[in-house]
């Protein structure tokens, strides 16, 4: 019904916009109906990305409902539950942030739309992949580092919509490191931060690298940028570092590392993730 409703409003939105032009003197009579048609081309694929979107957090919405239903209904040990408070802290962290990447994403794709609808088309894929994977991310064990390093390719090229040249950016991993394994969105929340404090802030943009290995039993992945110097204990309470790293000690106590650096100008974040036993365990969920 809901949507039913939406196209009703974008069809009588289409048809009320173009008479006012013709009224008004700034349109022809005679070209009112094709100009109609493209009008409501593009706002029947807005209203269908936007209905999408809001469907997709009311699945999220509903989860977790559900979730924080079972919570108290159950009687849990208490390394269950500490795993159960970090699952609800990264879902509202999650929660916060992307409605406004999201509604960003949308202006870039209206704006895509009449220039180039290819890639605005495939703007709206990339968007519902990441989407997906982050809905899923609560509900996951540990993902492998090619799958991750997708989402986080889809997530830069979003971004590169809406900044254009001013995002660089280069992924270089190890044939070997392509099946490690990692916690769902740690290497997305630490290019979300490089894009935050070096690209957005500055009229140049900036340069982000990604380069990862696999060493002595770890999977090292280095994000580096050339944004502002900075300390992980700057990072407020509940800021996408802090809430990084309770979830590295969580899933692998003090075998994870994550650490900054600052050389040759450029900001380095390194983590470390132990690729042992421990590497299937599973993220809370």
């Amino acid at each position: 019904m809901r949507v039913v409703a939406s196209f009703a409003v974008s069809i009588l939105g289409c048809m009320i916009a173009g008479l006012i032009f013709v009224m008004l003197g700034w349109s022809p009579l005679r070209v009112y109906w094709e100009q109609f048609l493209g009008s409501l081309r593009m706002a029947t694929l807005l209203t269908i990305v936007t209905g999408s979107v809001f469907a997709m957090f009311e699945t999220m919405r509903a989860r977790l409902q559900q979730t924080t239903l079972e919570l108290r209904t159950k009687e849990l040990e208490r390394e269950r539950a500490l795993k159960l408070a970090t699952e609800a802290q990264f879902a509202s962290l999650e929660s916060r942030i992307h409605p406004h990447f999201l509604f960003n994403t949308l202006n870039s794709i209206s704006a895509l739309i009449p220039e180039d609808p290819q890639r605005a088309e495939r703007l709206v894929e990339q968007m519902a992949a990441l989407l997906r994977f982050s809905l899923d991310a609560s509900q996951s064990g540990l993902v492998p580092l090619e799958r991750e390093l997708k989402i986080v390719a889809d997530y830069l090229e979003i971004e590169r919509a809406r900044f254009g040249d001013r995002l660089r950016y280069n992924i270089d991993i190890s044939s070997d490191a392509k099946d490690a394994r990692v916690p769902p969105l740690a290497i997305q929340t630490l290019v979300e931060n490089s894009i935050k404090y070096a690209v957005a802030p500055s009229r140049a943009g900036g340069d982000i690298r990604i380069d990862a290995v696999r060493h002595n039993g770890l999977l090292q992945v280095e994000i580096s940028d050339d944004g502002p110097s900075f300390t992980l204990e700057s990072a407020p309470a509940g800021h996408g570092l802090d809430n990084l790293r309770g979830r590295l000690a969580n899933v692998f106590g003090q075998q994870a590392a994550l650490t900054v650096e600052r050389r040759e100008n450029r900001n380095s974040v390194r983590l470390a993730v132990p690729q042992g036993a421990n590497s299937h365990e599973s993220f809370p969920g």
